[in-house]
């Protein structure tokens, strides 16, 4: 989940360097980046990324609403040949390992700033391999891609296997017992104990599939899936209903349980993805994700559909070379909010629609520097 970035030690921004961090702002589907251009905005070095991404991320003195920070810079000496270099940090400083809305947003960036339609672009540094993606911008006005390459095995550093790792690279994940409080309203109807289990694979990221009907039960699904009448208005800004509310709380029950528990499976925590199959002729899926590194449910998650595509197209689950996915909770405010998947022969690609939300500059180290903290 994390590289060893030292946030101890005090970030000091580099001689002669600006006293501001230019920045672009794009949402993926509710999935949300602070986005910076380092060779317009050159940083330091990763301590200074990552007390740059904590305050910025920060809701109460950054810019905060905000998932992530995205690091764009060239490549240097003795790293793979590419285009550009992806850098991921969270709001704890750490660094992370890829992410598939991250990759559709930076292609509107650099296209943007850059020109050019396609792009090479290395991924998963802390891995100490990074891996060579390509992203770009579609004919479609405002759709960009990414060729993700193809699903693996997910590392042993990432999750403990018995046994040696399957041709298909997907694991079967059995036995996940998480038990559930009993004194709220949003467990009404759930036994004391719910058991999960599901399928694993990495695409980028490590992403745990529990499917409706296998692994996930309908008690538990039926409330992370809500009717339209009873998900939302359709309107961003309005107070989610009693309905929304339990069935967050169920989401978030369930993913820090697992990641605060089963780290003797996944050291490093693990992508939770609850799906249900709508309609397999058609490749229609809905899903809801939660995130290791972010510890919550974020509304819609590029990876983690490239994940599902693989594992439910492997297992014969859904039919054709395309999957369309519904960010269930994202749907909530935008109805029409799908990311696409097909297999093609050169990988697993990825398509969506990023949208800028603003764009600016940050004061470079925030209101406090980390020594004076």
């Amino acid at each position: 989940m994390t590289a060893d970035t030292d946030t101890a030690a005090a970030s000091v921004p580099t001689p002669g360097a600006a006293a501001t961090v230019a920045f672009s702002k794009y949402t993926s589907f509710g999935n949300t980046f602070i986005i910076v251009d380092e060779t317009r905005t050159p940083l330091g070095d990763d301590r200074e990324r990552a007390a740059f991404a904590r305050w910025a991320l920060n809701p109460d003195f950054g810019l905060g609403g905000t998932d992530n920070v995205l690091y764009l810079r060239r490549p240097v000496d003795g790293e793979p040949e590419a285009d550009w270099v992806f850098r991921i940090f969270e709001q704890d400083g750490s660094e992370t390992l890829s992410c598939g809305n991250g990759l559709l947003s930076s292609a509107a960036v650099l296209h943007a700033a850059h020109g050019g339609t396609s792009f090479g672009v290395l991924t998963e540094l802390p891995t100490g391999r990074p891996q060579r993606v390509r992203i770009g911008v579609a004919a479609d006005r405002g759709r960009t891609w990414v060729n993700v390459g193809w699903p693996r095995p997910v590392p042993d550093e990432l999750y403990v296997r018995r046994g040696p790792a399957p041709a298909s690279g997907i694991d079967r994940v059995d036995g996940l017992e998480v038990p559930l409080p009993q004194d709220v309203s949003w467990t009404a109807g759930l036994p004391e104990t719910v058991l999960l289990a599901g399928h694993l694979v990495f695409t980028g990221e490590p992403h745990l599939m529990l499917r409706q009907g296998d692994g996930l039960p309908d008690a538990v699904a039926d409330k992370l899936f809500l009717a339209r009448e009873a998900g939302g208005a359709g309107e961003i800004g309005l107070a989610p209903n009693a309905s929304m509310k339990e069935s967050n709380l169920l989401v978030d029950h369930l993913g820090r349980y697992v990641n605060d528990h089963c780290r003797d499976r996944f050291p490093q925590g693990i992508h939770l993805s609850f799906t249900r199959v709508l309609d397999p002729g058609r490749g229609l899926v809905e899903t809801r994700t939660y995130e290791r590194a972010i510890f919550c449910e974020t509304l819609a998650c590029g990876s983690g559909s490239v994940a599902l595509a693989y594992m439910l197209q492997e297992l014969g689950l859904v039919s054709g070379s395309t999957t369309q996915f519904w960010p269930h909770r994202c749907r909530w405010y935008a109805p029409d909010a799908s990311l696409i998947v097909e297999r093609t022969d050169d990988g697993w690609v990825l398509d969506g629609q990023p949208s800028l939300v603003c764009q600016g500059e940050l004061p470079r180290l925030g209101p406090r520097t980390e020594d004076s903290a």
